[in-house]
């Protein structure tokens, strides 16, 4: 199945969504499935730039579980848009995205269903993600983490970016050849989250180290 069509079947992004909107459909959402979000509020924007910043020196991103675009907005700005690739759960949201970010190859649905698009990607590949795995149910958050297991053990210079609110690591990893690494605590983020990154144990990655200025 081919990403959203944004050219054509969804045009330009309308004009008077700023961050009163942004919040208003992530409400909705939270509403509709906490525990697929994860989260009270979207994403602030130091925990983007935070984000983000774990992703240089990579030609190329995917993001997982978009939302409503706040670190989409982020990496897009720091990466440009044509090293993107993007999936939000949502199509609703999935669908916005589309139409914000024309350049920006946008998937919908589970990830676990997109198995072959996040593991057909050039081996310098990292990726940000969003998901809520402690809260998320067991039928899909185990094979998604299955899904980005296998994304980084496929080469080493693969890394996963992710933040989490609580103190342990974002998920259990099953095999010793992977490893968390806690970066940043962001404390202006409602709530204050920590960012981590895992990937293949003993070896370095193209992306810079944190900014001790974002703690």
């Amino acid at each position: 199945m081919a990403g959203l069509d944004k050219a054509t079947a969804y045009g330009p992004r309308p004009r008077g969504l700023g961050a009163a909107g942004t919040s208003a459909r992530f409400l909705l959402r939270y509403l509709r499935s906490p525990a697929l979000i994860g989260a009270i509020a979207p994403s602030s924007a130091a925990l983007a730039r935070t984000m983000s910043r774990q992703a240089q020196g990579y030609a190329h991103i995917l993001e997982f579980g978009a939302g409503t675009g706040t670190i989409t907005q982020q990496l897009a700005l720091d990466h440009g848009e044509r090293c993107l690739t993007v999936f939000e759960l949502d199509p609703r949201l999935a669908r916005a995205l589309a139409r914000r970010y024309p350049h920006v190859p946008v998937w919908d649905g589970c990830l676990h269903d997109r198995a072959d698009i996040v593991l057909g990607q050039p081996a310098e590949c990292v990726a940000v993600s969003s998901l809520p795995f402690r809260s998320l149910p067991a039928s899909v958050r185990e094979p998604t983490i299955e899904v980005v297991e296998a994304f980084l053990n496929a080469y080493p210079q693969r890394r996963l970016v992710q933040y989490t609110y609580g103190l342990r690591a974002p998920f259990d990893v099953s095999t010793p050849r992977l490893a968390w690494t806690r970066h940043d605590r962001v404390w202006t983020n409602v709530p204050p989250a920590s960012v981590w990154t895992l990937r293949q144990t003993g070896t370095s990655t193209p992306g810079n180290g944190a900014d001790p200025r974002s703690r």
